[in-house]
């Protein structure tokens, strides 16, 4: 039985090969803002939450101890718009993926 609350994130999940493309369609972003080159951009986790669209929190490793947390929003299809970028930060890789307010 799942624990999440309607309209919460769901619990963590490993990446699918979905997740993988949703971060690696970010990667250019994701470099620009945080002003750094990733050869390693591998999505290892991620939650989602269920709004007017999909909100996704996604780890990224992007190197033997280092990694990104991202948050993406993907609308609902009938918009025609694409997903987007809200909010990005490097971490360690150790450290929890955490629900990140929009930048």
């Amino acid at each position: 039985m799942s624990t999440t609350m309607a309209g919460g994130h769901s619990e963590v999940k490993s990446a699918t090969p979905e997740i993988q493309e949703i971060a690696t369609s970010m990667k250019g972003e994701v470099e620009s803002k945080l002003g750094a080159r990733y050869d390693k951009f591998d999505a290892t986790h991620f939650t989602q939450q269920v709004v007017a669209g999909m909100i996704f929190h996604i780890k990224v490793a992007t190197g033997d101890a280092d990694a990104v947390h991202l948050r993406c929003y993907q609308p609902l299809p009938h918009t025609g718009d694409p997903i987007a970028l809200q909010a990005c930060k490097a971490v360690g890789l150790e450290e929890e993926l955490a629900v990140m307010s929009p930048a």
